[in-house]
C-alpha cells in the first residue's frame, strides 16, 4: 500500500516510514506540510493516473500553514472516499479528537500509539477500499 504521512515530528515522521515498510511492506511518503501533501494528491487526482496513496496518515497539530482538520476537509472535498482512506493520528484531546472523528468519519489514534494498532487500521482501511 502506498501511504502519505502529514507529519512535522521528523523523529515520528522516521519511526513511521521504517515501521511500516518494514512490518507492513509498505512504500511510505513524508510530508511536512499540508499544502505539500495536498499538492502531490490534486496533481494527479485530475489526470488519467491513479492516485499516488491509497491512505494518508494526518496529525491535526501542524505548525503555520494548514491545519490536519483544513487538510482532511480539502481532500474529502475532493477525492471520493472509496479511493483514498485517511487515519488521525494526534496527540490532540479527546474532544477534538472526537470532534474530527465524526465531523469527517475517519478513525484516529491518540500518539502515543502503539505500531499492532495502526497496521490493524491499515489493515481495515485496505479491505474497505478493496470492496
Amino acid at each position: 500500500m502506498n501511504i502519505g504521512v502529514l507529519e512535522d515530528n521528523p523523529t515520528i515522521c522516521e519511526y513511521l516510514k521504517t515501521a511500516l515498510e518494514m512490518i507492513g511492506e509498505h512504500h511510505v511518503s513524508i510530508h511536512n506540510q499540508g499544502a505539500s501533501l495536498l499538492e502531490k494528491l490534486f496533481a494527479e487526482h485530475h489526470s488519467s493516473v491513479p492516485l499516488s496513496y491509497d491512505l494518508v496518515l494526518v496529525d491535526l497539530r501542524l505548525p503555520g500553514g494548514m491545519s490536519g482538520q483544513e487538510v482532511i476537509a480539502a481532500i474529502q472535498k475532493t477525492i471520493p472516499h472509496d479511493l483514498l482512506s485517511i487515519i488521525v493520528l494526534s496527540a490532540a484531546g479527546a474532544d477534538e479528537l472526537e470532534y474530527v472523528r465524526t465531523t469527517f468519519n475517519v478513525p484516529v489514534l491518540r500518539k502515543p500509539f502503539k505500531i499492532q494498532t495502526l497496521l490493524q487500521l491499515i489493515n481495515i482501511c485496505s479491505v474497505k477500499q478493496k470492496v
